[in-house]
């Protein structure tokens, strides 16, 4: 009985706390985080529109916290942790007062529009940023050094519309100088800068190579220069990349050095656009054994594929169309069959020097795509290929090969 009371008496303790606090008064946004957010609306759109229409100094509107792309950390604190601004149709200059969110850990303004003005310094201030997308939001000029101050950064995203998709080109359009900020940020995990240009940037891989958290690496026409491998970049690789795109780029087949180092857990690389000038695909990539997309397209690689493709057991997606690879289909076929076989659904050799007659393809059991075109084969097209029942693609033409 006096066990069953003690029960009691915890249970109503327990319970009369969680009644207070459900009845405490909801403290809202801090003034300091609301003040800060109402000048970068001031900021962005000015006086010809109102964006953020939930912004607002009415006294129903006070609490920013509710307000539309913002985030706060709890009611009790009242701080902005995130703000996601993303795709807001956006215009104008970012206000300074941004650096005093100093809790802000995410801080999203992707596709915008700020007319090729450069990326403010102070946004190097935020220093507990984990977060940062300026993706597509027409920033221009110098990346600033700065930003190398935001160390808890995991996710760093400045890609940009290219200057050749745009009329009038933009004059200011985003570069570097340099990546001595980038190795600061010793967490990242993430990061994206194509269509920046970086062709100034001879260390670029050795900055890549000192993020030992780096996942996802994207630098997509960049105009990388050739990196310069030594055995010292070659030690200090990190083996977590796991998505590489550095397609439509100035590289050449030193890159393969880099690649074949310690990147055994790539799932994704595409090595499209480039400059092999001759070289043969590398044998080591049959060691990447996670891969699941390659592509070497339209890079001037020669020889046929290499036969450690057969230890590709995961690989779904294998484009090495427009290049001058030869060799015999049945021969590329029988290889990739050997553990592909149930995984490959994509794959793309055309407009190449491959020869020979076309094989069963039947043992493919997911393959959707198929591209074959401009090539020297020759022979029937089987029936068998009728049997396909997931093939979605086709491309047979300008071979020698009869229905």
């Amino acid at each position: 009985m006096v066990e069953a009371r003690c029960c009691f008496k915890l249970l109503y303790a327990i319970l009369v706390v969680v009644l207070l606090h459900m009845s405490s008064p909801c403290i809202g946004c801090s003034e300091r985080d609301r003040q800060a957010l109402l000048a970068l609306k001031q900021g962005l759109v000015g006086d010809d529109g109102d964006r953020l229409l939930s912004w607002g100094r009415e006294a129903q509107n006070k609490n920013c916290c509710q307000w539309e792309g913002v985030y706060c950390s709890s009611n009790q604190t009242g701080h902005v942790v995130k703000l996601d601004l993303g795709d807001q149709s956006l215009q104008g200059k970012i206000s300074p007062k941004l650096v005093h969110l100093q809790h802000l850990e995410y801080l999203n303004l992707s596709f915008n529009n700020f007319g090729w003005s450069k990326i403010p310094d102070f946004i190097g201030s935020l220093s507990n940023l984990i977060y940062l997308d300026l993706s597509y939001a027409n920033f221009g000029g110098q990346i600033p050094n700065q930003l190398g101050n935001l160390t808890h950064l995991q996710y760093l995203n400045l890609s940009s519309t290219s200057s050749s998709d745009i009329r009038p080109p933009p004059v200011n359009s985003i570069h570097a100088k340099n990546l001595n900020w980038l190795p600061n940020l010793s967490g990242l995990k993430h990061l994206d800068l194509s269509y920046t240009n970086l062709s100034d940037i001879v260390g670029w891989l050795e900055a890549v190579n000192m993020l030992p958290k780096l996942t996802n690496l994207i630098l997509w026409r960049c105009k990388l220069p050739p990196p310069i491998i030594s055995s010292v970049s070659l030690m200090n690789s990190s083996n977590s990349l796991v998505h590489v795109d550095l397609g439509l780029n100035n590289l050449n087949s030193s890159i393969f050095q880099w690649l074949s180092g310690t990147h055994t857990n790539l799932v994704y690389l595409d090595l499209s656009y480039n400059n092999f000038n001759g070289s043969s695909i590398p044998a080591s990539f049959g060691n990447m054994s996670s891969l699941a997309h390659l592509s070497l397209y339209d890079s001037q690689l020669e020889g046929g594929i290499p036969n450690s493709f057969a230890k590709l057991c995961r690989l779904r997606e294998l484009d090495l169309g427009v290049n001058s690879l030869s060799g015999q289909l049945s021969d590329f076929v029988e290889t990739l069959s050997k553990c592909a076989q149930k995984t490959l659904e994509s794959l793309d050799i055309s407009f190449n020097n491959i020869s020979g007659s076309l094989p069963d393809l039947t043992n493919f059991l997911s393959l959707k795509h198929l591209l074959l075109q401009d090539n020297n084969l020759s022979g029937r097209i089987p029936k068998s290929i009728g049997q396909m029942s997931k093939l979605e693609t086709i491309g047979f033409g300008w071979n020698s090969l009869e229905g």
